[in-house]
């Protein structure tokens, strides 16, 4: 696994990552004349869904010089690294829909529904228009940014689909920097106690990289693949028991690494 902030062309918007943050109004567009809602507003995604929560690796910040526990302390290192890329591509969609939730959606000519809310940084106003379309067994959705002071109107930031009421979904985002040409994919997948989230670096020096995040009930694992070197790294633990083990091309090895319910390191053979 890579050392360095990977898939960082996803974000494509850097300034709505900052000003998502803050607080914003919402600016509700009213029902047209001839806009006479066919259904319900689609349900938005759970912004949760879009999140990593690797909060098991917390104590390995006290096992840096702790004797025997190398091969756990090895892993909290690199879920550091990992927590931060994640939330620098998952958190300013995430805020996007937790914000819309506080907006009333209006209904099209067309039969979509559009969100629309202003979020504001003192001089800067950012707009936000998210589109939702019903079919028959899928919701299509669009969302588009204008930051003028940013020189963006009416850009592209991502879109795709949601199935299962949310429950299972795909973005694709676009580089408005490069003429709006796809950066990245996420998806999505929850089904009970089993989960599963995925990002596709499409661009820059980490295209076909991918970072994927699953759960099946206590088993939690973190896969890496290299489209550049081919290597493939993962880091898997038992949320119940703490037992767990990495294997990456530049520790030990190359060779599995475990450890054991008390995070000391032990022969994976046993």
């Amino acid at each position: 696994m890579k050392t360095r902030t990977q898939l960082r062309n996803i974000l494509l918007l850097t300034v709505a990552a900052a000003i998502l943050a803050l607080a914003g109004c919402s600016e509700d567009t009213p029902l047209g004349p001839t806009a006479e809602p066919q259904a319900e507003a689609p349900i938005l995604p759970d912004a949760e869904m879009m999140s990593v929560d690797l909060g098991f690796f917390d104590q390995g910040k006290d096992y840096d010089k702790a004797a025997g526990r190398q091969n756990f302390f090895n892993a909290y290192l690199r879920a550091v690294i990992v927590t931060g890329m994640t939330e620098m591509v998952l958190a300013p969609p995430m805020a996007a829909f937790s914000l819309a939730i506080h907006t009333v959606p209006s209904y099209q000519p067309d039969g979509s529904w559009l969100w629309i809310y202003t979020v504001v940084n003192g001089e800067q106003e950012i707009q936000i228009r998210l589109r939702g379309t019903i079919s028959s067994d899928h919701v299509d959705w669009e969302m588009r940014v204008t930051a003028l002071d940013e020189g963006f109107e009416n850009e592209l930031w991502f879109d795709g689909t949601t199935r299962d009421n949310g429950n299972t979904g795909h973005w694709t985002f676009y580089d408005a920097g490069q003429s709006g040409a796809p950066a990245g994919e996420l998806y999505w997948e929850n089904r009970f106690d089993a989960n599963t989230l995925r990002i596709v670096a499409l661009a820059g020096d980490d295209t076909g990289d991918e970072l994927i995040f699953s759960e099946d009930g206590n088993l939690h694992r973190i896969d890496h693949h290299d489209a550049g070197t081919g290597d493939d790294s993962f880091i898997r633990w038992n949320e119940t028991d703490g037992t767990g083990s990495l294997m990456v091309p530049d520790y030990n090895g190359g060779v599995e690494a475990c450890w054991d319910e008390n995070q000391f390191d032990v022969d994976c053979s046993i």
